[in-house]
């Protein structure tokens, strides 16, 4: 690889792990290696903190976790490790900044658990005990994709463990206690969640003051305050599908959200959500502008909407700098790479794609 070019790696709802090649001077995306027969559903990747060779995965199907260690520079695998998860369908997971412990979130028990690592960045237990394992405050609801717990995201935020709950309709406040190895429960996000919103993904502002939340059945953006004690208030909602989307009932709707920084010293952020599965042709992403220093101020963008990448998309994430953004269209078999653009960089411009990637459903930037 050229000093130029960026490793992108995709977790796929397939039995692969892909790569794509980015090089933003010849503005080019390529094709890398693909990791096959992998345990089914490797959808959501991280790396680790402190050995940044160390990629993790989920098993979804077979509820694990396996880390995998960067072989190549054009992003071959080799699996060194893999431990149970002590629940159903994880989906999303976060490791401490000390490197010490992996959460994750589970959809299907609608579980949180916690593995320790070891120094090593491996798994210290082959999975958690069941002090390690918490449930949530489920009460029956009427809407659909809400009928029982479905733990979606893990966010760390200064000592807190955020987690959006699908199910139960509110966003979950914890806090890791290092000594007693115990994750307290601080506090339930429920104020301005309407019935059958479904709130799965989540992105705070840099202040933490507010939290912004996908809203994956409603098709809703809604934020909220996020105070160090006491109850977190609706601030603002906003529909997160275009004006010529009809709204008929689809299985799926918003997927994920992502906050990029400024482009410029007195410049705004750019808030990104995707929606996907929609009735019209293809899906869009949502564009909302968002306030250096107050976290309250959003509004949606001039142009407000951006299609053109294809059908499913999920996949959504920027890279280091804040200045590309890859996107995925599952169904379609594209990606697409954008760059910030406009003057204030509230605009996104497409850079490259690349055609024949299968069941993208997740970009990890190395």
């Amino acid at each position: 690889m050229s000093d130029s070019e960026k490793l992108i790696l995709l977790g796929t709802h397939a039995t692969s792990i892909h790569s794509a090649i980015f090089d933003p001077k010849a503005r080019t995306l390529k094709r890398g290696v693909s990791t096959n027969d992998l345990p089914a559903q490797p959808s959501w990747l991280i790396k680790h903190p402190k050995h940044s060779d160390l990629i993790f995965s989920n098993g979804w199907v077979d509820n694990k976790l396996i880390i995998y260690r960067l072989k190549s520079s054009d992003g071959k695998l080799e699996k060194v490790a893999e431990a149970n998860t002590g629940g159903e369908g994880p989906t999303h997971f976060a490791i401490l900044p000390d490197g010490s412990e992996i959460a994750v979130a589970h959809y299907r028990s609608g579980s949180v658990t916690v593995l320790p690592l070891g120094d090593d960045g491996l798994f210290a237990a082959a999975s958690p005990t069941q002090d390690r394992i918490y449930k949530g405050n489920y009460s029956p609801k009427k809407h659909w994709r809400q009928e029982a717990a479905h733990m979606h995201q893990v966010v760390l935020l200064n000592g807190e463990i955020l987690i959006p709950d699908l199910g139960s309709n509110k966003v979950y406040r914890f806090k890791w206690d290092s000594e007693t190895k115990n994750l307290n429960l601080l506090d339930e996000i429920q104020d301005g969640f309407q019935d059958g919103d479904g709130p799965r993904h989540l992105v705070v502002h840099p202040s933490g003051s507010h939290l912004y939340v996908l809203n994956e059945v409603a098709g809703a953006l809604t934020v909220h305050t996020l105070p160090a004690s006491g109850p977190s208030k609706l601030v603002k909602r906003y529909t997160m599908l275009p004006p010529n989307d009809d709204g008929r009932r689809r299985e799926t709707g918003g997927a994920e959200i992502v906050l990029l920084p400024p482009t410029k010293p007195d410049g705004r952020m750019l808030l990104i959500a995707s929606n996907r599965d929609s009735p019209n042709d293809e899906d869009t992403l949502a564009l909302f502008s968002v306030s250096q220093t107050d976290g309250g101020d959003v509004i949606r963008t001039n142009e407000g909407w951006l299609g053109g990448v294809g059908k499913h998309l999920r996949a959504v994430e920027q890279d280091p700098s804040g200045r590309y953004v890859l996107v995925a269209a599952r169904d379609t078999g594209r990606i697409v790479v954008f760059e910030r653009s406009g003057e204030n960089g509230l605009q996104l411009s497409e850079v490259a794609r690349l055609e024949g990637v299968e069941s993208v459903v997740v970009p990890l930037w190395i």
